[in-house]
């Protein structure tokens, strides 16, 4: 019996006590605070850079969308800006043919429609075709550079990211239900 009471009173046995006794002191008293909306975890969701989404966009449509997990936008982008600059080059296409085709200045027969065309129809086919693939052109480049800016503003939102239902738990149990609107 003695023995087991000087265990007990051991100067280690009190120093430990007191360490769990201001510990649990210290719980109590300050319960943790979490923020209203909280992050993913970058163990399972790793944060996207805006620089290196931006620079895969310039290299190709939509790469930097995909990086930041949106393959519905960067499917978008890749298509729009193809169909853009196919339909810019097949128009400078045509008016470099017309051009081409009409050395002598008098007409010439063309294949594609069937029909001879006078110097006035050449000209105005080729002046036709040139507007509307300088407009299709400064309509890929500025999807291009919107494309590139999207990626970024896409990986940024990627990163800011919440958790739509989170329950919040304190020492004495859970504490809140939290539904969000973000996601």
């Amino acid at each position: 019996m003695e023995a087991l009471s000087v265990e007990d009173n051991s100067p280690d046995k009190k120093q430990i006590s007191k360490q769990q006794f201001t510990l649990n002191n210290k719980d109590a008293d300050s319960d943790t605070v979490y923020p209203l909306y909280r992050r993913h975890s970058p163990q399972y969701y790793p944060t996207r850079s805006a620089r290196k989404a931006s620079l895969l966009s310039a290299s190709m449509p939509g790469l930097g969308q995909a990086y930041a997990n949106s393959y519905i936008k960067a499917t978008l982008f890749l298509s729009v800006e193809i169909g853009v600059f196919s339909l810019a080059s097949y128009n400078i296409a045509r008016a470099l043919h017309y051009r081409n085709h009409d050395q002598f200045n008098t007409g010439f027969y063309d294949e594609r429609t069937n029909t001879f065309l006078d110097k006035d129809q050449v000209r105005s086919r080729m002046a036709d075709h040139s507007i509307r693939g300088t407009v299709f052109l400064i309509t890929g480049i500025g999807l291009h550079v919107w494309n590139i800016l999207d990626a970024a503003n896409t990986a940024k939102a990627y990163n800011n990211r919440r958790i739509s239902v989170q329950m919040q738990l304190t020492n004495h149990g859970m504490h809140a239900l939290i539904l969000t609107h973000r996601f």
